[in-house]
């Protein structure tokens, strides 16, 4: 099973300290992720690492306008060639703050095949975005 990991982090400038703290926090959301794919797809897990770094948290309406982003890119070309079989990320905030942006991930991850995780939710994510696309006209 290939499992894809993203993670975003908020670029801290010049403030080595932050960045120590922030490059743990990266690490300590990394092994949670690890932790929940296997628990939850099994021990031959595959993982690929995708982490962004930005001084700006993702906005838009569209995966499609993405252009601060060039691993969630990555990301979503290596979906569509078929590489990835589960995106797992700590909570949703790590793809974006809003709304139709996860709506939008979550059509082309289901287009495509792939199972979405979050650490938290479990598989309970994909029941919660399919009520959420049933209820909205999204």
């Amino acid at each position: 099973m290939r499992v894809a990991i993203y993670q975003f982090q908020n670029a801290q400038g010049n403030c080595p300290s932050c960045n120590q703290a922030g490059n743990q926090m990266i690490a300590i959301g990394r092994e949670s992720c690890q932790d929940k794919a296997r628990e939850l797809l099994g021990e031959d897990c595959e993982f690929i690492f995708y982490l962004d770094r930005s001084e700006s948290r993702l906005t838009g309406d569209s995966i499609h306008t993405v252009k601060n982003r060039p691993r969630f890119l990555s990301l979503l070309k290596d979906i569509e060639k078929g590489d990835i079989d589960a995106v797992i990320v700590t909570f949703m905030g790590e793809l974006s703050i809003e709304e139709a942006f996860i709506i939008d991930f979550y059509r082309f991850l289901k287009e495509h095949g792939v199972k979405l995780i979050t650490v938290r939710e479990g598989f309970r994510i994909m029941e919660m975005l399919d009520t959420v696309l049933t209820l909205s006209s999204f």
